[in-house]
């Protein structure tokens, strides 16, 4: 259970249905850090969910009522979920190598995106309802087993807001070895801050529109990535990412890095 639900909702439940005197027996049980607790605690207090009670940490009737509330919509969101994927047919693939229907795949996330192989072994297993030549899309029935993925890191590289000297303060020797160090599979920018310093550097983006979702999906699909821009945007893409990670079972995670 611990792995599925969002670590809030974790510490909710066990305060609300266990006994619990220190940060350190929360934090063993569910297995993150006592500062990590602590910061939970903290808000869900300020919240009003959890108090304090006789020396033992315990959730209040808001507390539990939320706790309920959610545990509600997530029974309901499960059932939907569970008669969609009842419903799933096939699922696009790349073939790897040339396949002919009815042959029996391997499947496998590679840059993102799922590919069929008939003699690369992996934990996952498919049925090609047609023919397809290597590197060609192939529809794939009756899929078996876990599918291995990874999530991929987001760099956060922070530049100058326009009022402290934008791209003119950049360190761009330091930015070009850091983005050579880090070898990103997608750079993205969010500002003209970050497009006109990643254009001194002759460095080419791959996206700017809806910067910070773009770059959570991508690496939800096992991809690194680097956001470029201003230092008051990486501050929200921090917040956006977080915000992903408090509800996720998976944590992305990221580094804030200054170009200056």
């Amino acid at each position: 259970m611990h792995e599925i639900l969002p670590k809030k909702y974790i510490i909710l439940m066990e305060v609300a249905t266990e006994e619990y005197h220190t940060l350190n027996q929360i934090a063993e049980k569910i297995g993150i850090t006592r500062q990590g607790v602590y910061e939970y605690l903290k808000k869900m207090r300020g919240d009003g969910l959890i108090e304090i009670v006789d020396g033992k940490y315990k959730a209040t009737v808001k507390g539990v009522e939320i706790l309920f509330s959610y545990l509600d919509e997530l029974d309901k969101y499960l059932n939907e979920k569970r008669e969609k994927l009842n419903m799933i047919k096939c699922s696009p693939a790349i073939a790897g190598e040339d396949v002919l229907k009815g042959d029996r795949v391997f499947l496998k996330m590679e840059d993102g995106y799922l590919y069929a192989y008939k003699n690369k072994k992996t934990l996952a297993t498919g049925e090609a309802i047609e023919n397809a030549s290597r590197g060609e899309d192939v529809g794939i029935k009756n899929i078996e087993g876990i599918i291995d993925l990874s999530l991929g890191k987001i760099f956060l590289i922070s530049l100058p807001s326009i009022t402290r000297g934008g791209s003119k303060k950049v360190n761009l020797e330091k930015l070009s070895k850091k983005l050579e160090e880090i070898r990103v599979d997608k750079i993205g920018i969010t500002d003209i801050v970050g497009k006109i310093t990643l254009k001194k550097l002759k460095r080419k983006y791959d996206f700017e529109f809806s910067p910070i979702q773009t770059s959570i999906e991508i690496a939800q699909k096992g991809l690194n990535v680097a956001l470029v821009g201003d230092e008051k945007e990486m501050k929200h893409a921090v917040s956006k990412i977080e915000e992903y990670n408090a509800n996720a079972i998976d944590e992305i995670k990221y580094e804030l890095w200054n170009a200056e």
